[in-house]
C-alpha cells in the first residue's frame, strides 16, 4: 500500500469518527435546550442581596498605624511629590538591560580580552576546512548529475 492511500483512508477515518462524534454531541444539546428550565428565573436587579448594587465604603483609618502613617506622609508630601506620585507612567522607569546583565554575571564585560577556552583557529584542520567543503560541495553536485 502507498503512503498517499494511507493517508487518505486515515482522513477518511479520522473525518468520519469526528462526524459521528458531533452527531452525538449535537443531539444531546438539543435535547437538554428542548426540556423545560426547572430552575426559575433570575431575580430582578436590586432585589437580592447578590444582584445589589455595592455601596461605597469609606475606611476609616484614624485609630490604626496604618492612619498615622499615612497622615505622616500626608504632611512630609510637598505638592511636586504628589505631582510626581500621581502623574507616574512607564517613561519614568529605566528598563533593565537583560542582555548586559547576564553577560556581567557571566564575567563578560567590553574590555575584558579574549575569554577562556580553546581557540579552535589555532588548530591545523581549520585552516583545511574550507577547502573540505569545497570539495564535498563539488562531490555532491556530481553524485546529484549537476556537473
Amino acid at each position: 500500500m502507498k503512503l498517499d492511500q494511507l493517508r487518505k483512508i486515515i482522513r477518511e477515518e479520522v473525518k468520519n469518527a469526528v462526524k459521528e462524534e458531533l452527531q452525538d454531541i449535537l443531539n444531546e444539546a438539543v435535547k437538554i435546550s428542548s426540556t423545560p428550565n426547572k430552575y426559575s428565573p433570575a431575580p430582578k436587579t436590586g432585589t437580592s442581596d447578590w444582584s445589589a448594587a455595592k455601596k461605597p465604603t469609606n475606611l476609616d483609618f484614624s485609630n490604626s498605624s496604618i492612619g498615622s502613617m499615612l497622615e505622616q506622609t500626608r504632611a512630609s508630601m510637598s505638592g511636586q511629590d504628589y505631582k510626581n506620585v500621581i502623574n507616574a507612567d512607564s517613561s519614568m522607569v529605566k528598563k533593565p538591560n537583560f542582555a548586559a546583565s547576564m553577560a556581567s554575571n557571566m564575567g563578560m564585560t567590553e574590555n575584558a580580552g579574549p575569554m577562556p577556552g580553546i581557540d579552535i583557529s589555532k588548530l591545523d584542520f581549520v585552516s583545511k576546512a574550507k577547502s573540505i567543503l569545497d570539495l564535498s560541495n563539488k562531490k555532491d553536485k556530481q553524485k546529484a548529475g549537476i556537473l
